[in-house]
């Protein structure tokens, strides 16, 4: 006799999300606006391989959706600031999770240790776990 099976549903909330932060460079958007505000060109340097026109649209996606807010100051030179609203600081624990989960270096505590604490030692982005991400299969 086989056991009838619930058939599986996905979560829409599920999908939103990773709608969003499943497109190349989002995440690292969002966790480098929970690290400080920054300028445009000071996110463009610490993701030099992202071109600026991704970053730019990148940008807007977020502040679109409520996650990020430009501030300009009218200079001179005219500058403009992007920081995480409430909402996108409502995220940190979900990519201290992350980051964890992928082999983060952690505290005492169990809490992620900021990247810039730990840039003086090369370590492995995962850890010493043995079942590695296929970053062939994430880039795609």
């Amino acid at each position: 006799m086989t056991e009838t099976q619930p058939p599986l549903q996905a979560c829409s909330h599920t999908e939103t999300v990773f709608g969003l932060l499943g497109k190349r460079w989002t995440g690292l958007l969002i966790d480098l606006l929970l690290q400080r505000p920054a300028r445009f060109n000071e996110l463009h340097a610490a993701l030099p391989t992202l071109s600026k026109r991704v970053l730019s649209e990148r940008l807007t996606e977020l502040q679109g959706i409520g996650l990020v807010e430009r501030d300009v100051d009218s200079g001179p030179p005219i500058t403009a600031t992007y920081r995480l609203t409430a909402r996108g600081r409502g995220l940190g624990p979900a990519m201290d999770a992350l980051r964890i989960w992928a082999g983060a270096p952690t505290d005492a505590e169990g809490r992620p240790i900021p990247p810039h604490a730990h840039t003086d030692q090369p370590t492995d982005p995962l850890g010493s776990r043995d079942e590695k991400l296929d970053t062939e299969q994430i880039d795609a």
